[in-house]
């Protein structure tokens, strides 16, 4: 079947709806309608699925190659756009099972498939910005990784996304995080990369939050441990080249 999902964009979301069910909506809201224009389109393709129960489980378990959108929960849309096996239409994801659904497609923001403009931060080098397809297999390729973290220790719309065994596969320690005491959170090792995440999928960093973090992380760092505490001393790595 032809199917496209629809997910709750947090950053529009000003009544705080997503993951929210149709019956919990009205009793806050006093209303079952469905607000098209605060969802985005996050997948549009055909599925090898025989209803919306195997779309659920596809989109939870096994999600298709390219996807990057939330695993399907409550709140989200699935529009059946052709299939021989049952109707078309819209269905909202309820707590249980699916509920077919007025909603208006023009109004939601269409999917987009392409390449994201994202910080990337490398080991030993300056951080640069760089294009990167959407692609988990795009997003693998750019990190030399086979899975992938995602990690929200700022309270700006950013991610940082590693490789999900960075450290324990030997990764070369990259960039310490800081969380708003100045204490370090974490070391990063290998490769990782900062996008925005203000919708339900990755888009490209806006030009201020790249300057703020190409700021944050330019100069690569070393290591060092004194009296029991790990400490981060950045280098500039064209300086130790003349050298």
């Amino acid at each position: 079947m032809k199917i496209r999902i629809y997910q709750v964009n947090l950053g529009r979301d000003e009544k705080r709806v997503a993951f929210m069910g149709i019956d919990e909506r009205e009793h806050f809201l006093e209303s079952r309608n469905i607000d098209s224009s605060i969802y985005d389109c996050v997948f549009s393709g055909d599925v090898d699925c025989n209803d919306l129960e195997d779309v659920f489980q596809k989109f939870n378990i096994d999600h298709p190659d390219g996807y990057t959108g939330r695993s399907l929960s409550v709140s989200d849309v699935v529009e059946i756009v052709d299939s021989d096996i049952g109707e078309t239409g819209f269905f909202f994801c309820d707590n249980i099972g699916f509920s077919k659904v007025d909603f208006n497609p023009g109004e939601a923001e269409p999917y987009k498939d392409g390449k994201i403009k994202v910080l990337m931060v490398e080991p030993g080098k300056k951080a640069y910005e760089r294009e990167i397809g959407t692609s988990l297999e795009e997003m693998y390729s750019a990190l030399d990784c086979e899975c992938i973290q995602t990690f929200y220790p700022y309270d700006d719309l950013v991610v940082i996304v590693c490789d999900d065994e960075g450290k324990i596969n030997g990764g070369r320690p990259n960039r310490a995080v800081y969380g708003e005491d100045g204490k370090m959170m974490d070391i990063i090792c290998g490769k990782f990369f900062i996008a925005d995440c203000s919708t339900s999928s990755f888009k490209s960093l806006p030009d201020d939050m790249m300057a703020k973090y190409k700021k944050q992380f330019l100069l690569p760092e070393r290591f060092c441990r004194i009296n029991g505490e790990i400490f981060a001393v950045k280098y500039d790595p064209v300086k130790e080249e003349v050298r």
